[in-house]
């Protein structure tokens, strides 16, 4: 009786509009990197219940709120370093409100901002490479060597997609000289490996338009032996002066600048942090390790004006005299000090070392 009662067309059901409270099938998820300075959003997750919804949010720093933390998206400060954020979204309706919190991001401990972008833009995501490169940049700026610099290439993560990116300046740009690989490459977590015939890296870093005639460094952190090929090179349209360093059966010949006849060499193993190095008009000079292994007072004859290859040499836009010698850091910027390219190979090695694949 009661049944027909409440269905009956002459008396109103109390139960019929009533609002059905929000009910959570699935839990917000926050997305974003958590490195201080980089920004996370949440969803709102899925909910059942009478429409409209509305949502509320709330992010929380180790499980306690954080005040004024109400948007569905949250800059990290640093006062969130080494330590785990969520977001509680609350849904409400007419019949009510229920809550939800999300998965929680663990932010990294903090750094130097710089490194943090490189770690951020190139998904850096292990623990070991993230505390590797914050040290490097301390490191580098330290020396004076970071502001020296207009391309630093750390090649951490393993892949092509980490492996381009400019530690200097992290856009995904040529302006911002990152590396687009060509040909055979093989991406791991010791560097990046060229295959010898055909495979090189364009910096889009045109010394004539970026760097100085009097005070260039060009460096290649040489893994393995090669015993033909240049590490990197680049020569003028006209073919008459040329950024170059060259292993031929155990001789290394180096050129900055100079008229393609006046190379400077010796002989030695390329398993080495590779410096080649111009500080003057007739001053230049080449480092393995911290060990500077030969000198040159050929001159300067002018900026070459076609863009670095690295793992071979660019002759007017040509690639030719590939290396097949993996390749674990590079870098083009300007001269470098005696003490300076010391400094240099001392911050490059302990890197190396942190990350275990140190020669």
């Amino acid at each position: 009786m009661l049944y027909g009662y409440l269905n009956s067309p002459f008396v109103s059901n109390p139960f019929s509009d009533a609002a059905i409270q929000p009910t959570n099938l699935t839990s917000p998820v926050i997305s974003g990197s958590g490195i201080i300075g980089q920004t996370l959003s949440t969803t709102n997750g899925t909910w059942l219940g009478t429409l409209p919804i509305t949502y509320s949010y709330q992010w929380n720093r180790n499980g306690s709120i954080i005040v004024g933390a109400t948007n569905n998206t949250y800059v990290l400060v640093t006062a969130d370093a080494s330590t785990s954020i969520t977001c509680t979204v609350t849904a409400t309706n007419a019949g009510g409100f229920a809550s939800s919190t999300s998965n929680a991001i663990s932010v990294a401990p903090a750094g130097d901002a710089d490194a943090n972008a490189f770690i951020a833009a190139a998904a850096i995501t292990d623990t070991t490479q993230k505390a590797a490169i914050d040290k490097l940049v301390v490191d580098l700026k330290g020396y004076g060597i970071w502001t020296k610099m207009k391309a630093l290439y750390p090649f951490v993560g393993g892949t092509a997609a980490q492996h381009k990116f400019n530690l200097r300046n992290p856009v995904d740009s040529d302006a911002a000289f990152r590396l687009v690989f060509n040909g055979g490459w093989t991406h791991s977590a010791t560097g990046a490996l060229p295959n010898g015939t055909n495979a090189y890296a364009n910096s889009f870093l045109i010394p004539s338009a970026q760097l100085l005639l009097n005070s260039t460094s060009v460096v290649y952190y040489s893994r393995t032996t090669s015993a033909t090929g240049n590490c990197f090179g680049a020569e003028n349209a006209a073919l008459a002066n040329r950024i170059l360093w060259q292993c031929s059966g155990g001789t290394n010949y180096v050129s900055l600048y100079t008229t393609p006849a006046n190379y400077f060499s010796y002989n030695g193993t390329t398993l080495s942090m590779l410096i080649a190095n111009r500080t003057a008009s007739n001053l230049s000079n080449a480092w393995a390790g911290n060990v500077k292994r030969a000198t040159s007072t050929n001159p300067s004859v002018g900026l070459t004006d076609t863009p670095i290859y690295i793992s071979c040499n660019n002759a007017n836009n040509i690639p030719t005299a590939y290396t097949n010698a993996q390749c674990a850091f590079s870098s083009i910027g300007n001269g470098l000090t005696d003490t300076e390219a010391a400094n240099y190979y001392t911050a490059v090695q302990a890197f190396q070392v942190s990350l275990s694949r140190n020669v």
